[in-house]
């Protein structure tokens, strides 16, 4: 079992070792290189592959980083996209006021749930 590292501090987002999992294998989620003062929501969009079905609340109130979550044995193999919105009022804004720096990443689950016995 591995255990993938989401940096979401990255343009664009970067996976440690990389975005392909397998059953079994976990996936955190981290702020990496971000200030102390941001928050961050990551938020499967069409279905996720985690056992926890989030959204993932990272920073603020929350830790900078999710405990690992653990792929599901039952999920299909397929892409499953993400979306993070980005809050940190510190930074050199490069979007407008009252918005949010937004990312989109994804996990690849490459191999197929285990057969019933």
């Amino acid at each position: 079992m591995a255990n993938i590292t989401v940096d979401l501090s990255t343009t664009p987002i970067t996976y440690s070792p990389g975005p392909e999992v397998k059953h079994g294998d976990t996936v955190t989620f981290s702020l990496g290189s971000l200030a102390i003062s941001t928050e961050a929501t990551v938020t499967f969009t069409d279905g996720t592959c985690l056992t926890t079905s989030g959204p993932y609340q990272l920073g603020g109130t929350h830790a900078a980083a999710t405990s690992p979550l653990t792929v599901s044995n039952s999920a299909p193999k397929r892409a499953y996209p993400f979306d993070v919105v980005i809050n940190d009022d510190l930074k050199d804004r490069k979007v407008g006021p009252g918005e949010h720096d937004r990312k989109n990443g994804g996990i690849d689950v490459t191999s197929d749930p285990p057969e019933g016995r």
